[in-house]
């Protein structure tokens, strides 16, 4: 899943400064999603996974995990498992039919089904956090 090696070493865990040199150009979307979130009053959480042994960030609203954040190739990637019964809302959202026909895509895992954005855009940004919304309002 993460082919930056920093991002799979469990002893280094991810801040401001290697998460910089891991971005490259793209640090600066990352700041900004990170400031967008944090306004929301959610938490960017870091965790090493040793079942995929990487680093990932999970999205947090109090306990309710939104979403899961990694890095890789200069950029970064969120997936949201949206339950079943909640899909259809995220195909009527204000939001990229790219991302909507790329989700309808995706196998189910279990119950849930997953809409895995690279964010490398700030209108791909910006439709993450309409997701994260819809999201935090189930």
């Amino acid at each position: 899943m993460n082919e930056t090696p920093l991002f799979s070493d469990p002893k280094i865990k991810p801040n401001s400064e290697n998460l910089a040199a891991a971005l490259g150009k793209n640090h600066k979307l990352f700041a900004e999603f990170e400031e967008k979130t944090s306004g929301q009053g959610l938490v960017l959480e870091w965790n090493y996974y040793n079942d995929g042994k990487s680093w990932l960030c999970k999205i947090l609203h109090k306990k309710k995990n939104l979403g899961w954040l990694w890095v890789e190739n200069k950029g970064f990637k969120i997936t949201f498992y949206i339950p079943e019964k909640a899909i259809n809302g995220v195909y009527q959202l204000d939001i990229d039919e790219d991302i909507k026909n790329a989700a309808k895509e995706m196998k189910p895992i279990g119950k849930t089904h997953p809409v895995v954005l690279s964010i490398k855009t700030k209108k791909i940004m910006n439709d993450a956090m309409k997701i994260l919304e819809y999201k935090r309002n189930l």
